[in-house]
């Protein structure tokens, strides 16, 4: 298979618009961030309203948070984020319109965090923000309206990577978990070598097997990273984690990630949820312009939520 609905619609989107993904093997990091930004911009259109939306800037962390009510006085549950990019590209901003339909139909705030980039920052720099952000929800969001109790983690690829990190990193440190870690095709291992790298990472639906090894190679600092398990966690002790929903994506060469920390969860007897999206490539959350599989994820993923996060009296009142 070389083609699929969904690809052909991305494409045609992308055409539309003379947008074409960020490629960092052939541009230097600069134009490939550019790219990223201008590419991802073309998904981030329409974007649905919200009650709030307000950058902070607080311990030396940039968090945006994005929610459909306004601050009143009950606490608000919360999403907190971490963008996908391969850890040396993207943003926040390229994130905005899935962020905020996760926001409106989940009925919980979103706070992602704009964590630095490598290779300027390599790991486990991303992995102590990340962490540093859940100890700040919880210490502080009370101002600015959110229940840091009723927490959920997750991200998209490398920023799944990020969440189910620092999941394992709290667990570690005796420190509370979130109720919900949510882990949308993942970049959770290394392995460069797995059936869905070897179908689906020649370039043809689109995140490359290449591409991956390079993100790999800005995040590490030497190649034996790639075996430590707060680096690639599908190597590590899952045990002690809180319940997951794991997606993936049909067509994407990080799929075996999703399979095989779903078996994983399985063995050692996390509650989860595994769903793959059939005939969509990497990414493909943040294309809900034109992808009705798209809406099916986020819909799902808000449900989720909403059941992880939402107790009768919050359910009530929203």
């Amino acid at each position: 298979m070389t083609s699929s609905p969904a690809l052909s619609l991305i494409q045609a989107h992308a055409a539309r618009h003379g947008a074409a993904p960020a490629d960092p093997l052939r541009q230097t990091l600069a134009e490939a961030r550019a790219s990223a930004l201008a590419y991802q911009g073309i998904w981030n259109h329409d974007l649905p309203p919200l009650a709030r939306r307000q950058d902070i800037t607080a311990d030396g962390l940039r968090l945006r948070l994005l929610d459909s009510q306004p601050q009143g006085p009950s606490r608000r549950p919360v999403l907190l984020y971490f963008h996908g990019g391969g850890f040396a590209l993207n943003s926040v901003d390229t994130h905005e319109r899935l962020l905020r339909l996760l926001a409106q139909r989940s009925g919980a705030a979103v706070l992602a965090l704009g964590y630095s980039l490598a290779p300027e920052a390599r790991f486990p720099r991303q992995v102590d923000e990340a962490l540093a952000a859940i100890a700040w929800v919880r210490a502080h969001g009370a101002d600015f309206g959110l229940d840091g109790n009723a927490l959920a983690v997750g991200g998209d690829s490398a920023g799944a990577n990020l969440a189910l990190a620092a999941m394992l990193r709290l667990r570690d440190q005796r420190l509370p978990q979130p109720r919900l870690g949510v882990l949308l095709y993942g970049m959770f291992s290394a392995d460069l070598l797995t059936a869905s790298h070897q179908r689906f990472g020649g370039g043809q639906f689109g995140l490359t097997t290449e591409r991956v090894d390079w993100f790999w190679s800005q995040y590490l600092a030497d190649f034996a990273q790639r075996d430590n398990p707060l680096a690639a966690p599908l190597l590590a002790d899952l045990h002690g984690l809180p319940p997951q929903l794991v997606i993936g994506a049909g067509l994407d060469c990080l799929l075996d990630d999703s399979l095989a920390l779903a078996e994983k969860l399985r063995r050692v007897g996390i509650p989860h949820q595994l769903s793959v999206y059939d005939g969509v490539p990497h990414s493909f959350m943040q294309m809900s312009a034109v992808l009705d599989q798209a809406q099916a994820a986020i819909d799902e993923t808000a449900r989720a939520l909403a059941e992880a996060l939402m107790t009768p009296q919050l359910q009530a009142a929203e």
